[in-house]
């Protein structure tokens, strides 16, 4: 933690840093706490346990801003502080999935297998490494998980196969993924070397009655090397295809391949801010990138004119054209298809003419590509509203955008990720 006083081994060197690791805290600093998991040395997931919640709060505000100072040249950005979630003191033993609490707010997990000593088993990855850390419990993920996860364990330790070998490409059994929602329902699916399944049907049952909440199962094929998780390939085992989700009074269809904010109370939060940053009016259209299943845009549609929503995956694009159905929404379209391609064919401008008053950008963890970006400022909306997962890539985004004469306004951090050293903020440009 800055301002401590440690022993340290420096493990690599080089011309401007090097890498130390600490091995004894000879003065300790105030924020620093006891760790609530014991696996907290060796796994790779909450890797700031160690830090007290206010000061994960104040950090993250800080990275945001030396970020966009260093990287996105920004002389004052204007960062205002972390929003935090509901309960910061709730205990782990005493957090429940949705209060909206620092502990159990996870509604997604993937978990990989291996074989130990020719034993499977599965747990995280150590930090920086493939090398997995068996887990009983896992106080970040809601407890519905937690027992599908053992469950399926279970199962395969009774009915042993083999597990995905990276290094040697063979092996049958790789991830386990599974979804919840805010009711407690959950999707599971197997992730596997290949379409076969043995005992498909007498594990799906297995599973259903260990853990009744399971209310759809998959099997997604996966052949390919690398650390992509999951193939292009879904099987549907059991069980509806799709997981309901609602929020903001909306409804949402869940297939396993989409993608959805993994904690819901901040979630809420999160869209909450986007909708203030970008203030629709019915006089005015919106356009959203790199939309998912379409929750910004729909939360959108009601105070917009029109609203326009771009993605490339086609399974999260169904899963937004059914979840418009259900929302009775008639001024969202969704387009699928890559945003830079969408924007090179303006398929989006038909019937918008010079009324675009709003871009939102939700990009994945690399941000957006520059070609992007200029075709964007060509459109020049009055505003645009980023909402980003890494400060870093904000910033090499947030330089482009003001040489292309658009202003940052403000900028807002957003804990979606307590206990780790993950960042979520929505920014407002403006023209």
């Amino acid at each position: 933690i800055p301002g401590e006083v440690v022993k340290a081994r420096v493990v690599d060197e080089h011309p401007s840093y090097c890498t130390a690791h600490p091995e004894e805290i000879v003065e300790a600093s105030p924020s620093r706490r006891t760790p609530a998991c014991a696996l907290f040395d060796s796994c790779g997931g909450c890797d700031w346990q160690h830090l007290s919640y206010d000061y994960q709060l104040l950090t993250k505000r800080k990275l945001v801003e030396e970020a966009l100072q260093r990287i996105g040249r920004i002389g004052k950005p204007p960062v205002s502080d972390t929003v935090p979630v509901n309960s910061p003191a709730v205990a782990p033993a005493d957090a429940k999935r949705g209060d909206g609490s620092a502990w159990r707010y996870r509604n997604k997990v993937q978990i990989p297998f291996t074989e130990r000593d020719g034993r499977l088993t599965a747990g995280f990855y150590a930090p920086g490494s493939h090398h997995i850390v068996p887990f009983e419990d896992c106080l970040v993920q809601t407890e519905e998980s937690v027992r599908v996860f053992r469950a399926v364990r279970e199962w395969f330790l009774k009915n042993p196969v083999q597990a995905y070998d990276q290094d040697a490409r063979r092996g049958w059994l790789r991830h386990l993924l599974v979804r919840t929602n805010a009711k407690g329902e959950a999707l599971a699916a197997l992730v596997t070397n290949g379409p076969s399944f043995p005992h498909a049907v007498e594990f799906s049952r297995h599973l259903t009655a260990a853990c009744p909440f399971v209310v759809s199962l998959f099997q997604n094929v996966n052949v390919h090397p690398g650390n992509v998780v999951l193939g292009p390939e879904w099987r549907h085992l059991h069980g509806k295809r799709y997981l309901a989700e609602e929020m903001l009074r909306l409804k949402f269809r869940l297939s396993p391949g989409s993608f959805f904010q993994v904690h819901h109370a901040m979630a809420e939060k999160l869209y909450r801010m986007v909708e203030s940053f970008a203030a629709p009016n019915p006089q005015e259209s919106v356009l959203e990138l790199y939309a998912g299943v379409g929750a910004i845009a729909q939360m959108l549609a009601k105070n917009s004119r029109f609203v326009w929503a771009v993605e490339e995956n086609p399974q999260a694009v169904e899963d937004a054209i059914a979840s418009a159905g259900w929302n009775n929404l008639r001024n969202v379209r969704f387009l699928l298809g890559r945003c830079e391609t969408s924007l090179a064919r303006g398929r989006f401008r038909k019937g918008m003419s010079d009324r675009l008053g709003t871009v939102v950008l939700d990009p994945p963890r690399a941000g957006c590509e520059q070609h992007v970006l200029r075709a964007l400022m060509r459109l020049e909306p009055k505003k645009i509203v980023y909402v980003s997962c890494d400060p870093a890539t904000l910033a090499r985004d947030a330089r482009y955008l003001v040489t292309g004469g658009y202003h940052l306004r403000r900028c807002t951090p957003v804990d979606l990720f307590p206990q780790t050293s993950h960042i979520e903020s929505v920014s407002e440009f403006t023209k």
